[in-house]
């Protein structure tokens, strides 16, 4: 029986989790209430109360269910030591781009968080804010730009806060645009090349540090 219940709550977080991405979707986070995800997913709101705190916790969760592979696997990446540090951020890009481009859950939830042009600005314990994920991945990124400065891929006096962010920008941008405009280009099979071309650009010409005046 424990295990019953144990299993239906799980049934019915993971419910408002796929109704959440749908509402916030088709209505903006902004817009969305608690009472419209609990109709879309067949609940009472009292059931979204029971799973999350507010609608802080719960568009947190929506968010990490879909972009904590992701995230993982490029903090496996900066924790990686004596791999080839630029051939680690090649193939942690090309995956990356490739999911987005295939999988329809982190698809959605990356439109909400990039076209809706919406962000909570309330955050609860559990939920991570919007812009602590950017910055989480921009240190693991940074962290794997370090590297291949240690290595001598890259110039020791390389700005590596800065080509971190640089790649962000990067990224966002052309995620941002394939979700507006997917039939401008076909992300899947163009992975690889975009990100051997932004390489390219860092390798052969990389941000430096300002000299102290």
């Amino acid at each position: 029986m424990v295990r019953r219940t144990r299993d239906e709550a799980l049934a019915t977080r993971e419910a408002l989790l796929d109704a959440a991405e749908r509402v916030f979707c088709a209505s903006g986070v902004t817009r969305a209430t608690l009472g419209d995800v609990a109709s879309a997913a067949g609940v009472t709101r009292g059931a979204v109360y029971w799973h999350f705190r507010d609608k802080g916790e719960l568009f947190g969760a929506m968010c990490s269910r879909a972009t904590l592979p992701m995230q993982s696997r490029l903090e496996q990446a900066a924790d990686g030591d004596g791999d080839d540090a630029i051939a680690t951020l090649r193939e942690v890009s090309v995956r990356a781009l490739r999911e987005i481009a295939s999988d329809p859950r982190t698809r959605a939830v990356l439109e909400i968080l990039l076209c809706k042009s919406e962000r909570l600005t309330q955050t609860t314990d559990g939920a991570p804010h919007v812009d602590e994920m950017d910055r989480q991945c921009v240190c693991a990124v940074e962290r794997i730009i370090l590297r291949a400065i240690a290595q001598g891929r890259l110039p020791a006096d390389t700005d590596s806060n800065l080509a971190a962010h640089l790649l962000q920008a990067f990224f966002h941008g052309v995620i941002q645009l394939w979700l507006t405009h997917p039939e401008a280009f076909d992300l899947n099979a163009a992975a690889r090349a975009m990100v051997e071309t932004m390489l390219a650009g860092l390798v052969a010409a990389p941000p430096r540090r300002c000299a102290a005046v």
